[in-house]
């Protein structure tokens, strides 16, 4: 083989090996961005997703406050599924000095559910949640008081009104109705023989957020998802809001 060949047979193998180079490069790209894009897009997704709830918890705020009879709020589905759940319920019970009882009641407050790619963002008695896997965190808190021997306990009851459970890919419109509010119980100052109040709750998706809150904020844990809260001046109030889900658009 003469020089010349030898020069083509070079320029050859170098076309060969920069092609392949390039095209083992541009696949190495596209596989590897088009992951970590699926991956950035689901992360802004679910992020939305705590937004939207954080939009949620201020409709139901006004609700239950009764600066408006009815809100509605908007949340885009994106191939997750929105439901109302029955299944959180929260005990209350007033102590006299004794430890004995004054009062006591149940509640099967709801939740308000979106579930996407092993994440679930929800309300829950006037609180916002995150929980991914067993990992569970409060992004709005709820009213509730223990401090300075007072204790304010709020209820937001959600009930289902028609549709309550969607899936897909479009938008849905979430509208809440205030339905009732009530003083379920009222001690106030010295003149009570309230002495404590403890709070139970049970079948909570988001429990361990719930336990987290409540003793940063005052209350003791007394175990077995019971905490407890020495105040002389007790008031539990219940706002009940009927909750539909129509189809999405």
């Amino acid at each position: 083989m003469n020089i010349r060949d030898d020069r083509s047979v070079s320029d050859v193998l170098a076309f060969v090996l920069v092609f392949s180079i390039i095209i083992t490069s541009v696949g190495l790209v596209y596989s590897v961005g088009f992951s970590s894009l699926s991956d950035f897009q689901e992360a802004e997704q679910k992020t939305n997703a705590a937004r939207a709830f954080d939009a949620f918890s201020t409709v139901f705020d006004d609700v239950q406050e009764g600066r408006a009879v009815a809100r509605n709020g908007e949340f885009r589905l994106n191939g997750g599924t929105i439901q109302l759940s029955q299944e959180s319920q929260f005990e209350i019970r007033v102590n006299d000095s004794g430890g004995g009882n004054l009062w006591n009641d149940t509640a099967t407050t709801g939740s308000l559910l979106y579930t996407v790619d092993g994440t679930t963002i929800g309300y829950e008695n006037g609180a916002a949640f995150r929980q991914d896997g067993d990992a569970s965190a409060m992004f709005d808190e709820p009213s509730m008081l223990c401090q300075g021997d007072r204790a304010v306990i709020s209820l937001v009851v959600l009930t289902p009104n028609n549709a309550t459970t969607q899936s897909g890919d479009g938008n849905v419109l979430v509208k809440a109705r205030s339905d009732s509010a009530a003083v379920l119980y009222s001690a106030q100052g010295s003149s009570s023989a309230a002495e404590s109040v403890n709070l139970t709750f049970s079948d909570s998706e988001f429990g361990d957020a719930w336990g987290r809150y409540l003793v940063d904020n005052g209350w003791s844990d007394l175990g077995g998802g019971e905490y407890g809260c020495t105040a002389d001046t007790v008031v539990v109030r219940v706002t009940v809001i009927d909750v539909e889900i129509p189809a999405p658009q």
